[in-house]
């Protein structure tokens, strides 16, 4: 029977604790519907003016406005040259991977040709003109990356962004 009898206290203590919550809530509910019929106590600062909102909510929200305003407009700056800047990257090191293949197709081709001139000495006027365009292609690409590495460099240091 014990244990009944404690079921049931323990019923009636989680009822009570329900009740005056409720009744907590009820009161301060009462006290706020009557507080906010126009009574003019300590709380003047936040009455609402004739057009219905606070003058200083409207100052609160105004600054805010701007802050977040200001914020977004350096993000928006700073987020265009990260762009502009990544992509000036991205075109040298393009430039830079072209220069490296144009050497190492040059590189290889050299290595043939001379193996077929030494192999045979009559090839030696057929070849010559294609180890002169293999230099001049070599020479084209260093010349096209130092093109690329100047105007990458132009073009993100006198982005907008980067002046302000």
């Amino acid at each position: 029977m014990s244990d009944t009898t404690d079921n049931t206290q323990d019923q009636n203590t989680s009822s009570d604790t329900s009740n005056a919550s409720t009744s907590s809530r009820a009161s301060s509910s009462s006290s706020a519907s009557s507080s906010s019929g126009g009574s003019s106590g300590g709380g003047s600062s936040l009455s609402p003016i004739p057009g219905g909102v606070n003058a200083q909510i409207l100052d609160a929200v105004n600054q805010s406005t701007a802050a977040v305003m200001d914020t977004a407009a350096t993000q928006g700056a700073a987020t265009a040259y990260q762009k502009v800047a990544q992509a000036a990257a991205f075109a040298v090191q393009d430039a830079t991977d072209y220069s490296r293949n144009v050497e190492n197709i040059a590189m290889t081709a050299q290595g043939v040709i001379v193996a077929k001139m030494l192999e045979d000495q009559s090839n030696i006027p057929i070849y010559t003109p294609v180890l002169a365009t293999l230099q001049e292609m070599v020479i084209a690409a260093s010349t096209n990356l130092a093109t690329v590495g100047t105007t990458a460099s132009t073009i993100a240091t006198e982005f907008p962004a980067a002046k302000s």
